[in-house]
């Protein structure tokens, strides 16, 4: 059966029309806010490649890998149940950190990448979406492998890592406090993301240049003789393609419950504080992002200044969090204790911060591997259709670069990475 669907590739009917049109009017409106810039990439796409492709989920992970196969010269359907950015996925909320602060070179090079991609599509974005700020990370003795592999990546890469003493850290930064620290690292390179911001306009650069979006639930798919052979909608719209890939977040433990069970789905807490009313200090301005790498702890804790004038935020993982069995049915409660941890790093590490009131709080979701490392991987029973997530707490900073390598490697450019396999997974 042909695809049939409301929006055919390169056209859109008169409400999306108007839609578009409207978004772009306004995006034009921002152009000479934005800061200057090397002249607007100019992305032209391939000759036509003989294929069709649907990428379910429009997340960091699914939305950049639809763009980036579509510059491939795919006809390329984009399917997401909630919309790109929603509340309810792992790529939703106002923020995420982007820093290249890895023990292990193949994510410290991604992220490399995904700095360059963002920088690349900014302009066509039409909006600031990413903010390089700074990262200071927070280091204990625990934390001395980590930093010392991250030291030797960084010089490697040519990345500048600075080392602070604490006395002369409390000296740049007095906002910090440094009690139990044995160091502070400063990467000047890194910052963070308008995370929502930025999954809703990866897809509208999707859609401007000709891809196709759908608002719609994925109920199946179909496997026969070791090919997927389509997906069905809620609507009962049944997609046909050459090539699907999964990239739904912790949804894929529903549709592909055999493959998964070794993923677990947490809580990741995100608290907003207000600043002290009229200073500056403790704005993005002022104070680079923040992470706090107490290895030996039962949590990391991680954080934005400023974060668009909604609060400084404090982010952190509490233990025995799995909400796997539920993480698309319970109520996102924080509760009382959680709350306390937050208090406990306002506490420790920003003193001045000390009785500020709480304005806002979310929780979202990460799906974590058991060894914090990506899926991209073909299903064992069809070739075509591709299982990609496992976010493990710090996939939106790799998204636009993990796109990038799930697209060359759907489009057969590229071998499979055998880190990101599912056989590890499985058994």
């Amino acid at each position: 059966m042909a695809i049939k669907s409301t929006i055919e590739k390169g056209k859109l009917n008169r409400r999306d029309l108007l839609k578009y049109s409207v978004q772009g009017a306004a995006l034009t409106a921002l152009g000479p806010t934005l800061p200057a810039q090397a002249a607007v990439p100019n992305f032209i796409k391939e000759p036509a490649k003989n294929g069709k492709i649907v990428v379910v989920g429009a997340g960091a992970f699914g939305g950049w890998t639809a763009l980036h196969l579509l510059r491939k010269g795919y006809k390329v359907t984009l399917v997401d149940q909630f919309g790109p950015g929603n509340n309810q996925s792992s790529s939703g909320g106002e923020t995420r950190l982007i820093r290249a602060y890895y023990a292990d070179p193949i994510y410290t090079n991604m992220a490399i990448r995904a700095l360059d991609i963002w920088k690349e599509n900014e302009s066509r974005m039409g909006q600031k979406l990413l903010h390089q700020n700074g990262l200071l990370l927070f280091n204990y003795p625990s934390s001395k492998a980590e930093s010392d592999a991250a030291v030797s990546i960084y010089k490697k890469a040519g990345l500048p890592l600075e080392k602070v003493s604490l006395d002369e850290a409390v000296k740049r930064w007095p906002q910090i406090g440094v009690d139990g620290l044995d160091h502070v690292m400063y990467d000047p390179t890194a910052g963070y993301l308008d995370a929502r911001k930025g999954c809703q306009a990866v897809r509208d650069l999707f859609v401007k240049e000709g891809g196709t979006f759908l608002q719609q639930q994925v109920k199946q798919e179909a496997i026969k003789g070791g090919k997927a052979a389509s997906v069905t909608l809620a609507n009962g719209t049944v997609l046909e393609a050459d090539q699907f890939v999964f990239a739904c977040g912790p949804w894929v433990t529903r549709l592909f419950p055999e493959l998964t069970k070794k993923l677990i789905v947490t809580r990741a807490l995100v608290f907003f504080f207000a600043s002290p009313a009229g200073q500056s200090d403790f704005m993005e301005n002022k104070l680079p992002t923040w992470m706090d790498r107490d290895m030996a702890g039962p949590f990391r804790s991680f954080g934005v200044p400023g974060s668009d004038f909604r609060g400084f935020k404090v982010g952190l993982t509490p233990p025995d969090n799995n909400v796997t069995d539920r993480f698309d049915t319970y109520n996102r409660f924080v509760k009382p204790e959680e709350f306390e941890l937050a208090l406990g790093v306002i506490k420790r590490r920003f003193p001045k911060m000390v009785g500020q009131p709480l304005i806002e709080q979310r929780v979202c979701q990460v799906t974590m591997t058991p060894d914090s490392d990506f899926i991209l991987d073909t299903h064992p029973e069809a070739d075509n259709l591709w299982v990609m997530g496992g976010d493990s707490g710090h996939g939106y900073k790799q998204g636009a670069s993990f796109g990038e390598i799930a697209a060359k490697t759907i489009a057969g450019e590229q071998n499979k990475i055998n880190q990101f396999a599912l056989k590890r997974l499985l058994g």
